[in-house]
């Protein structure tokens, strides 16, 4: 499996875990963009990004207004080549203070950002969406298509 990720909005030097499964994959300093090849899995897969080393002294507040704090957000997330786009909002933000904030791509406080899906993933995007937006019948049908069109595309750019 090949997941890409990239931030924006980094303040402060925030550090963050990245894992799938339970597994990390990285620990230190936000970056903008990170690629990993993580062997493939078939079933259930958790990625999660937790926010970590924040202290109190990281959020400078002025007039009751926070002037810095020590944050980023979640810009892309793509898995196997695919962006999951509006997909990456099926996710929730858990704080360790225990709020749970769903779609939340802001990593302010401490805390673990984690998206669920299942491999392959073309097949969950297209569930998700039809679960989403009742309204694609024919999901299944897609599916097999697109990956046809894909193999196709993929021939053509080796020739």
């Amino acid at each position: 499996m090949k997941l890409h990720l990239e931030f924006i909005n980094i303040i402060d030097q925030p550090r963050c875990k990245i894992s799938i499964n339970h597994e990390e994959l990285y620990s230190g300093t936000v970056l903008e963009v990170y690629d990993f090849d993580v062997p493939s899995t078939q079933g259930a897969v958790s990625i999660v990004i937790t926010h970590w080393d924040k202290q109190p002294h990281d959020t400078v507040v002025e007039n009751n207004q926070i002037v810095r704090d020590r944050s980023f957000e979640l810009a892309r997330l793509t898995v196997d080549g695919y962006d999951l786009e509006e997909l990456i909002w099926h996710s929730e933000f858990r704080a360790v203070d225990g709020a749970v904030y769903p779609s939340c791509l802001f990593f302010g406080p401490n805390g673990d950002f984690v998206l669920d899906l299942t491999m392959p993933v073309l097949t969950w995007i297209l569930h998700t969406r039809h679960t989403k937006n009742n309204n694609d019948p024919h999901w299944q049908e897609d599916y097999n298509y697109y990956i046809t069109a894909c193999q196709l595309l993929q021939q053509i750019s080796i020739k």
